[in-house]
């Protein structure tokens, strides 16, 4: 009894641990798509950017942003290449048990009906009962051998169900170690395709070398430019949130705390600004791709797209102001209740300060020249006067 009680629970907690597996590399699957859709727009925008005569930053960010999404594909690969063979071990360890209960009860079963043939060859079950003394001992007699058929009976289906139960098993064995050969070569190809990713940005490393000094030069200028820009905006922020705070009625307060709350809502659901757009810069300090030397202080996200791309709300809203800033170019900025969402590096703009605007509605457009470094949206998202990582916003 105690054997069979071990056994259930056994094949109960190793049915949890498959379906947990099975969940967990789900997940990982899930974020395979997710990188394989962003690498499918990283070469889309390649292609674009390669027909550039010029060496550009832009095929760098582009490339690195490529191989940091193969490098999760190729670590979540991995991640169910251990998962699934640690559910084959599983697998075997309960086959080997259900087995090993099979024989027991096969030995059981055979000294069962060993006792049995005795007993029908003798005559002694008919003695047996027949040997009563009176009705009632008669009718306990003929209960106790009711039972004794039936327990035999029982016997023969648990082995039945149990020899079932293993080729069942012995069969999902056998697809889980087809899917563990097929992750193993996918695993394979995706470190191949990786190897041959980071020569391509070597290689494209090796053209803007040529012009280190001038490109660190450059660099620097416009690391300068972007922070008096950034103080510049910073002092907008902090005016527009001032007037918010102004007396307001009831009902102008309702209307903002409502757009709050749905603005709220949106977090990890916002679509990224501009269609089959790419981050290839991201919010905070980081090391440059290229200039080692240089750290990249990003109070949003740049998004790199295709050339002359619209560029559209990410929520409604009213147009707070547009306006042009050295080192920003072309901005226009969306208050969004207590939020503020800027776009910029806008080529051209679609929208007028107290405006309007719906979610997914154009608000200007992003350049359509030459230099792909051009051809990104620096876009930043605030509450109040703090801001925020746009890509915690994003949808994944």
């Amino acid at each position: 009894m105690m054997k069979r009680f071990a056994l259930t629970i056994l094949t109960l907690f190793a049915t949890l641990a498959v379906v947990v597996g099975q969940s967990t590399i789900e997940s990982l699957n899930a974020e395979i798509k997710r990188a394989e859709k962003e690498i499918a727009k990283n070469e889309k925008l390649l292609k674009e950017v390669s027909k550039s005569k010029k060496s550009n930053q832009t095929e760098i960010k582009l490339l690195q942003s490529k191989i940091n999404n193969r490098d999760k594909i190729v670590s979540n690969l991995n991640k169910q290449i251990g998962l699934i063979t640690k559910n084959i071990k599983q697998k075997e360890g309960e086959i080997s048990s259900m087995s090993a209960e099979v024989e027991r009860l096969k030995a059981e079963y055979a000294k069962t009906l060993e006792i049995a043939y005795k007993n029908h060859k003798t005559g002694s079950p008919l003695l047996f009962l027949f040997s009563s003394t009176d009705l009632d001992t008669a009718t306990r007699r003929l209960n106790f051998m009711q039972r004794y058929n039936n327990a035999l009976k029982a016997k023969a289906s648990q082995i039945e169900q149990l020899s079932q139960n293993i080729s069942a098993e012995v069969e999902e064995l056998a697809n889980q170690q087809a899917s563990l050969d097929q992750t193993k070569g996918e695993h394979q190809k995706a470190l191949a395709t990786l190897t041959k990713e980071r020569k391509q940005l070597k290689d494209a490393g090796k053209k803007l070398a040529a012009n280190e000094k001038k490109i660190s030069k450059q660099l620097k200028a416009e690391r300068e430019q972007k922070r008096k820009a950034q103080q510049a905006l910073q002092r907008i922020i902090d005016e527009e949130t001032r007037k918010a705070k102004r007396k307001m009625t009831d009902a102008e307060r309702r209307a903002i705390t409502e757009l709050n709350g749905r603005f709220d809502q949106n977090k990890g659901k916002m679509l990224i600004p501009v269609n089959g757009g790419v981050i290839i810069e991201h919010f905070g300090s980081h090391q440059h791709p290229t200039q080692k030397h240089i750290t990249v202080v990003n109070k949003g996200v740049n998004i790199a797209a295709a050339a002359g791309s619209d560029v559209f709300a990410v929520f409604e809203g009213e147009v707070a102001r547009v306006m042009f800033i050295a080192g920003l170019n072309n901005c226009v900025m969306l208050r969004h209740g207590d939020y503020f969402t800027i776009y910029s590096n806008l080529a051209s703009v679609s929208v007028k300060a107290g405006e309007k605007v719906q979610t997914n509605q154009k608000v200007g457009t992003i350049s359509a020249g030459d230099n792909p470094d051009e051809h990104q949206l620096h876009f930043e998202l605030w509450f109040h006067t703090v801001n925020q990582d746009p890509e915690k916003w994003f949808a994944q």
